[in-house]
């Protein structure tokens, strides 16, 4: 298995091994499989959120692989690095790259939304903002497919503001750059995860974090055949009801492909 943990899980992991061995013997519980033998983990994940609260560049992504490989291996010398050579750099400069154009763009359309989100959602306003939500991810140049797309329309749809969706934006009045960039990252890193879905299918992938709300928004989006088409992952997602409960078909026709399945075939980089 190949496991990406996020930074999170990282920062745990340097807190709970030493030499391959937990700190402390009572600490039990999920982390402790990281200290079994063949653990294979892919640190992707960490580079690419740098810690910044903005794309890195490709020398802060070296910093970082060079930062979490060295406390990785103080921690879990058992634990195999993959890609252990310098293609790991090399793949991740090139994501950064690639996905710099579309980070932006969502960017701009999570500070034009945030605002908007940061009250509960009447139930007069909901058709409205769904609305709204389409034409401004239209406007900015935002895939209306999109995950950050979806996740908005969660959070206008989930009733008094408990969507783990809107948990995961943090809407706010003074929503910045940085505040999008983080809750982007985090969104990034399912699309990552669905790629090598795609692009590997007879390996055993496994994404780990700490953040529970994305692990309810990835369960609660219910994403499955993943393939790969051109450049990037062709997937689909059929969202469980309390992700967006009480939406119209009439409604679900203008992001659903099939509105009574409510299914949607999606692309990401």
């Amino acid at each position: 298995m190949i496991v990406l943990p996020d930074r999170c899980t990282i920062t745990e992991l340097k807190g709970r091994f030493l030499h391959g061995v937990k700190r402390k013997a009572d600490d039990k519980d999920f982390l402790d499989f990281f200290a079994g033998d063949g653990i294979r983990i892919n640190p992707l994940l960490f580079a690419l959120e740098g810690n910044l609260r903005r794309n890195p560049t490709p020398y802060e992504i070296q910093q970082q692989l060079e930062e979490v490989s060295a406390a990785l291996r103080i921690a879990l010398p058992k634990a195999e690095l993959v890609p252990g050579d310098s293609g790991g750099l090399r793949g991740v400069v090139g994501i950064v790259q690639d996905t710099a154009t579309s980070m932006q763009r969502k960017q701009t359309f999570l500070m034009r939304m945030a605002p908007l989100l940061q009250a509960p959602t009447s139930e007069s306003k909901k058709a409205q903002l769904w609305d709204e939500t389409l034409a401004v991810a239209q406007e900015c140049g935002v895939d209306t497919k999109s995950l950050v797309v979806l996740a908005v329309l969660s959070s206008i749809s989930v009733p008094l503001g408990k969507s783990p969706a809107k948990r995961l934006l943090k809407p706010s009045l003074a929503y910045s750059a940085e505040c999008a960039y983080n809750a982007l990252a985090d969104l990034r890193s399912l699309e990552m995860l669905m790629c090598l879905f795609a692009l590997f299918p007879d390996q055993q992938i496994m994404l780990c974090t700490g953040d529970k709300n994305l692990a309810l928004l990835w369960a609660g989006i219910r994403a499955s055949k993943f393939s790969w088409s051109g450049k990037g992952a062709i997937f689909t997602i059929s969202p469980v009801e309390a992700f967006l409960p009480d939406v119209s078909p009439e409604r679900s026709a203008t992001f659903f492909d099939s509105a009574p399945q409510r299914d949607v075939e999606q692309v990401t980089p």
